[in-house]
């Protein structure tokens, strides 16, 4: 496959690597730098840093203060992930039970608008409803669901790229031989989705987990959400805790999205393993016979 690019590319794939590469380190560099600026044993950010320590990473970890906005940011991203995940997973499944081509394309559209809307248009829309509805002053409902609105496009764009994926006829047959349609999603269409599903949970909570503008709007007093604290601190002094508190969430982000190619690895293992095991046996059962 590689020869098969280098030979499209032609003449053009020098220059093509050449911009990759420099792309590659404009979004490298800066977190590298990052990084670096966290290990200094000195009171300010500053690079090269002074001396090497990791006592700002115990600062963070051992601080009330942040430990209390990370547990806040992981439990609303987890809720509002999972809103978004059984929302999208329901959007993109259910839009293939409407007939009308116009009408699946009005409701993709809309499942997918909330990804066009400017971000701070957006929270300030939301915040128009929290000031105006009783129940949700003073908690932290409008955010989970304004985080899980921002989600839902995630989901819903890569389950539905996972349907486009299934065998249309499976569908079919399955309802011919008397199977009815919740049998029929929990036995074929969801086992089949499943690496989608897991794709879109894991990027739609990367994307809410990071987001700070709603909380600026939204969270009720007294509370900050992690990213929200950080950027307080960005404001309030400029401390190494600020760039240890970002590598950690960095680290975070890479641990998650590694999630998926080592899942899919272990799987593709699975499945050879299974075919190794089941040539193996129609081998024997032919010398058997």
């Amino acid at each position: 496959m590689t020869s098969t690019v280098s030979r499209s590319l032609g003449g053009w794939r020098l220059p093509i690597v050449i911009v990759a590469i420099l792309v590659s380190s404009l979004l490298l560099i800066p977190f590298l730098i990052v990084v670096a600026t966290s290990w200094t044993s000195g009171s300010f950010i500053q690079f090269p840093p002074e001396g090497f320590s990791l006592q700002w990473y115990q600062e963070v970890l051992t601080d009330r203060r942040w430990m209390g906005s990370f547990t806040l940011s992981l439990w609303t991203a987890s809720l509002s992930t999972l809103i978004a995940t059984v929302l999208g997973v329901a959007g993109a499944i259910g839009i293939t039970r409407v007939r009308s081509r116009a009408a699946q394309r009005w409701i993709r559209t809309l499942f997918i608008v909330p990804i066009a809307l400017p971000p701070i248009a957006y929270a300030v829309g939301v915040y128009g409803v929290y000031i105006n509805t009783d129940f949700l002053r003073g908690n932290l409902v409008s955010l989970i669901l304004g985080h899980a609105l921002i989600a839902l496009p995630y989901v819903f764009v890569l389950v539905s790229g996972g349907i486009a994926r299934i065998d249309p006829s499976l569908r079919p047959a399955a309802s011919t031989l008397g199977a009815r349609w919740p049998l029929v999603l929990w036995k074929i269409e969801l086992p089949a989705l499943l690496p989608y599903i897991l794709s879109g949970l894991l990027f739609a909570f990367i994307v809410v987990f990071d987001e700070v503008v709603l909380a600026v709007f939204l969270m009720p007093p007294g509370l900050q959400t992690l990213p929200l604290r950080m950027l307080n601190a960005s404001q309030e002094a400029f401390s190494p805790e600020l760039t240890a508190a970002s590598t950690l969430v960095s680290l975070l982000a890479i641990i998650v999205l590694a999630v998926i190619p080592v899942s899919n690895a272990l799987r593709a293992r699975r499945d050879k393993r299974r075919h190794v095991r089941r040539e193996q046996k129609l081998q024997l059962e032919g010398v058997v016979e």
